[in-house]
């Protein structure tokens, strides 16, 4: 069952990336084209992952008691061959799913079954936060890899796992990646309507 969830989250990102990257003329490429595929003008995807990845709590309209450690968020990026889908998802239920061609889906968090399973994950994801690692650079993952970014008040941890591994349910973080796909899965049902 997971492995057709994914299935079909990942047809729908393929077919975003066709779509995103129609025809239109080649300019020269930067640093930052050469990962997403397009220009900066035309492509947020990195600036709005760097938003994502750096957005405080109180941002978010969070006060979190100095005295506790509460995860806030997670960003998860993941290895689509080439390109890079990042599932950006917040304890308040907002959820978006940015593509590193330019494409996505933003907002979806607005929808209640959305909101519901984003709080889910990241809520469950608080226990995980901490058999991570701290970071200094959040890179885009390769070779078929996942990294899930925890945001937490106290400190920012990730973890790096294989999708196959964590497919199969091989990996300890499994039961992580099952829930990412319910979060993906809702989002995609949702956009659909």
């Amino acid at each position: 069952m997971l492995t057709y969830i994914l299935i079909g989250v990942v047809s729908i990102i393929g077919i975003l990336i066709l779509i995103s990257c129609n025809n239109k003329p080649k300019k020269e490429t930067t640093d930052k084209t050469q990962q997403t595929g397009r220009t900066a003008e035309q492509n947020p995807y990195v600036d709005m992952r760097k938003m994502a990845l750096t957005v405080s709590p109180e941002q978010l309209g969070f006060l979190i008691p100095e005295d506790s450690i509460k995860v806030y968020g997670i960003i998860t990026d993941l290895d689509m061959n080439g390109g890079t889908a990042t599932v950006v998802t917040y304890l308040t239920g907002d959820a978006s799913i940015y593509l590193s061609s330019g494409g996505g889906f933003i907002g979806a968090g607005q929808h209640e079954s959305v909101k519901k399973v984003t709080k889910e994950f990241v809520d469950n994801g608080h226990l995980i936060s901490f058999k991570g690692k701290q970071y200094e650079n959040t890179d885009l993952p390769t070779n078929g890899n996942a990294n899930f970014y925890f945001l937490s008040n106290s400190k920012n941890t990730k973890i790096t796992e294989s999708i196959v591994k964590m497919e199969s349910g091989e990996s300890e973080f499994s039961k992580l990646f099952v829930d990412l796909n319910n979060v993906m899965t809702e989002i995609r049902l949702k956009s659909g309507q």
